[in-house]
């Protein structure tokens, strides 16, 4: 197997690949969001046919008067002959290492099955979060069920305000 890093500069020649792959995993519909906020992507190959994939987001987000560079991951797809493999644990760690590289302080994801990355110390999140719906196009606040967070810089607590994601969830 082979792991790689695909930066924001070099994603575009990958673009039809990972939507194949989104497709295959998560249904027609799904989608890379290429846009200002992307970071990178983590691949990961067997026999040059990608079998795995993550993505990394990066925003200013804000609680109250505290600002905080964040990162959001997205993408989390592992077709279904290869789970429980590991992979996206291996996944999730390249992302935090290159989003705390970033100067990323907390990493947020929203997952169908928030236990998977528990491991990967992610914890629930139970603060209410401000973001904007794409499919419904409005902003919407609640605790988003499935939503995890890991701070990678213990001096930067979250406190219990509303987090403005100033943007959409991945």
């Amino acid at each position: 197997m082979k792991v790689s890093v695909i930066e924001n500069a070099e994603i575009k020649a990958y673009e039809a690949t990972l939507n194949t792959h989104l497709n295959l995993v998560f249904g027609e519909s799904s989608r890379l969001l290429l846009n200002s906020e992307f970071v990178c992507a983590i691949l990961v190959e067997d026999e040059s046919q990608i079998i795995a994939t993550g993505f990394a987001y990066s925003r200013l987000m804000n609680q109250g008067s505290t600002n905080f560079k964040a990162g959001i991951i997205g993408g989390i797809a592992v077709i279904p002959s290869k789970r429980g493999l590991g992979l996206a644990k291996i996944i999730v760690k390249e992302l935090d290492r290159y989003l705390e590289s970033f100067g990323v302080t907390h990493s947020f994801l929203f997952a169908y099955e928030p236990d998977v990355y528990k491991n990967s110390g992610y914890s629930e999140l139970l603060l209410p979060i401000h973001y904007f719906d794409e499919q419904q196009k409005n902003w919407k606040q609640f605790v988003y069920r499935g939503g995890m967070v890991k701070s990678y810089n213990d001096s930067c607590a979250l406190s219990e305000q509303v987090i403005e994601f100033n943007g959409c969830v991945y």
